[in-house]
């Protein structure tokens, strides 16, 4: 199965925008060299909230950095796939704890392994204007 590597979050704020960055590296077994083991990739902005004074089991999602539905995240026969992911937000955006608490903000990779055979199924078709 994969490894992900550290996860590096930086954070630059210009003005009422903020550049985030996350840089961190994924590790292919030979399992998944071999097969070419497809993922689903997240990467996503977080607000932390364990300091003290904070709620505990509360951590809020604040973005995404991967576009939507990455499903095709594989080793192509490489050992390892360094990932860069930046995206601008609003700084108010990244005010997870409101007021004057100081702000803490965590970026949470996931790799979930996608099934050897993909299986789909379509709902009914509704008909109807709008």
């Amino acid at each position: 199965m994969a490894a992900i590597g550290p996860v590096e979050l930086k954070i630059a704020v210009k003005g009422t925008s903020a550049s985030v960055n996350v840089v961190y590296e994924i590790a292919f077994d030979s399992y998944d060299q071999n097969s070419n083991q497809s993922y689903v990739e997240v990467c996503r902005v977080i607000g932390d909230d364990t300091a003290t004074g904070d709620v505990p089991g509360e951590d809020t999602t604040i973005g995404f950095l991967t576009p939507m539905f990455v499903t095709d995240t594989r080793s192509d026969g490489k050992p390892t796939l360094k990932r860069t992911w930046k995206k601008a937000f609003r700084v108010s955006d990244l005010d997870e704890d409101r007021g004057t608490n100081v702000d803490e903000i965590r970026a949470l990779v996931t790799l979930t392994p996608v099934l050897p055979a993909a299986t789909k199924r379509e709902s009914n078709l509704v008909a109807k204007k709008f």
